[in-house]
């Protein structure tokens, strides 16, 4: 809901600014865009602490559907400082205004300032549950442990993670990255 306004806002204030400019043509939206923004940013937060940010290089709102789909996309989940940061970074997202709830897609790259790094092709965010989840194959990567399964579950807020199934993984003692 705040972003879908915060997108209005910016939409009212740009084609206000643009109606000043003589001979400026502005691209038509795709048939269900009602918004299209560049560089967005968008943090919650609850009871005065940042839970997250997102951002990206371009969102397109959709206000039958309530959903915002995003470009060039960086979510960051704050921690605390056993946890660390973490940032998840995608080609693609989709936001559902009602839920907070966030899909992203395309070479999907997770990683914590404590070391640990995900690659999968998708993951989900379910804000309710501030979960994490992919049901793709996995690729985790942490202190000379690599773990691979299909399927993982990493809770934001203790980031304890969990592989589902046909996990494997292999150990080299002395190797980071």
């Amino acid at each position: 809901m705040i972003l879908a306004t915060l997108l209005m806002i910016a939409f009212i204030l740009f084609k206000l600014r643009a109606n000043n400019l003589p001979g400026v043509k502005v691209a038509k939206l795709p048939v269900q865009v009602d918004i299209s923004l560049q560089k967005v940013h968008y943090t919650e937060t609850k009871e005065g602490k940042k839970r997250w940010d997102l951002t990206a290089d371009r969102a397109e709102y959709n206000k039958k559907a309530d959903t915002t789909s995003l470009s060039g996309v960086r979510f960051s989940v704050a921690g605390n400082e056993r946890t660390g940061e973490l940032l998840v970074t995608a080609q693609r997202a989709d936001y559902n205004n009602t839920t907070r709830d966030l899909t992203l897609t395309g070479e999907v790259h997770g990683t914590s300032s404590k070391g640990l790094e995900f690659f999968a092709p998708s993951v989900s965010y379910v804000a309710a549950r501030s979960l994490i989840k992919s049901g793709d194959r996995v690729r985790l990567v942490d202190q000379g442990l690599e773990l691979e399964g299909v399927g993982m579950e990493l809770l934001t807020q203790s980031r304890k993670l969990r592989l589902l199934s046909e996990v494997k993984a292999v150990y080299r003692p002395g190797r980071g990255k």
